[in-house]
């Protein structure tokens, strides 16, 4: 059922009214509070209140909670790199020193087979005349090389009798008389070279 048209307004001015009052009402409250912090505080009950206020927001502050730490970040581990097995280098063995071959030396040839004297070549040559008269003897010793057709080809005196005559008739008479079959190597005929004694003695003298 509606309500009628003068009471709906009625309602309103009442409640215009009771807003009206609700502010004079604040409005005086503030003006008392005011001229009563004015008229009745002094500076220093001002500035108490003012660090109690200060100490009071302080505390506040501080007993606040601090906030959660950050959720830590997620990192990955580094990926595990295996290290690569050792290299085992395995040496090879060392060459085997080289075989020196020993050289073996051709064994010398043979000495040749020494000349043969022809005997009746090798005579007693003839005594000087003048070596008998002052009595000189002695043993001419001759190096004499005889050569492949065992004829002396070089004579020299290797040892002398002491006598410079029968040293020169002694070699003269050899290397003009003398001969040998000559000396041999491997069946061939080679030179060779021998001593040959000539004794001079009073006793053969001719």
């Amino acid at each position: 059922m509606e309500r009628p048209q003068h009471e709906v307004l009625g309602v309103a001015s009442k409640n215009k009214q009771g807003r009206v009052t609700g502010l004079v009402i604040v409005i005086g409250l503030h003006a008392v509070i005011i001229t009563a912090l004015v008229l009745g505080m002094t500076n220093s009950a001002l500035r108490k209140d003012v660090l109690d206020i200060s100490a009071s927001v302080i505390g506040k502050k501080a007993a606040e909670k601090a906030p959660p730490p950050p959720p830590p970040a997620l990192v990955r581990p580094p990926p595990t790199i295996a290290a690569p097995p050792p290299q085992i280098e395995i040496a090879a063995p060392p060459p085997p020193p080289p075989v020196v071959k020993a050289v073996v030396a051709a064994p010398p040839p043979p000495p040749p087979t020494p000349p043969k004297e022809i005997a009746k070549t090798h005579t007693i040559p003839p005594y000087p005349a003048l070596s008998q008269r002052l009595g000189e003897q002695g043993t001419t010793r001759l190096k004499v090389t005889v050569g492949v057709d065992g004829k002396p080809t070089e004579v020299t005196i290797d040892n002398s009798s002491g006598s410079t005559r029968l040293d020169a008739a002694a070699l003269q008479y050899v290397k003009e008389n003398y001969t040998w079959e000559p000396a041999t190597r491997d069946g061939k005929p080679v030179s060779d070279t021998i001593l040959v004694n000539i004794v001079w003695d009073l006793k053969n003298a001719q």
